[in-house]
């Protein structure tokens, strides 16, 4: 990694960490890499891009919102990062997770991420869910950020607190 790149890194990983305090879970979704799909023409495979990822991420992150909060404004915080694309892994989301409903067990938890997660196109079986986010997990999910580019995270599926 060049000096570039680790700075990006470094500034990457100290904006992500003033967000730590509200992230109370941390979880990595796999994703298929490719999907069987029926179309005017017969059957068909859709190979998973970065672009339907995102999708994805964006689709699992409406459904997770809905069954926490309904219809409330109310969302729950999210740090994504989509990993893979650099080093020729699997495409997969690491995440930090904050704001959910301070009622809800772990167990209901990790219930509903599994629920939205497989109502997904994309979504694989593996899914890990850790209570408490800390800061190795940032360092963690940042370690391909710099790596060919710097857009790692996924900033439009990003949800963060208002700056108050």
């Amino acid at each position: 990694m060049t000096n570039n790149q680790k700075q990006i890194q470094r500034e990457t990983r100290d904006w992500l960490l003033e967000y730590q305090w509200c992230m109370t879970h941390a979880v990595t979704l796999t994703m298929k890499q490719y999907r069987e799909i029926t179309n005017d023409k017969g059957m068909t495979t859709q190979t998973l891009t970065e672009d339907e990822a995102r999708k994805n991420f964006r689709h699992f992150m409406n459904r997770l919102n809905r069954s926490m909060f309904g219809n409330s404004t109310r969302r729950l915080y999210v740090i994504p990062v989509l990993e893979g694309k650099a080093t020729g892994k699997n495409l997969h989301y690491h995440c930090a997770f904050g704001n959910f409903r301070e009622e809800m067990s772990q167990e209901e938890i990790a219930a509903a991420i599994h629920k939205a997660w497989y109502k997904t196109a994309f979504g694989n079986n593996e899914i890990k869910i850790k209570p408490v986010c800390t800061e190795g997990w940032i360092d963690y999910i940042t370690k391909e950020v710099g790596l060919g580019s710097a857009d790692n995270v996924d900033v439009g599926n990003m949800h963060i607190p208002d700056e108050e």
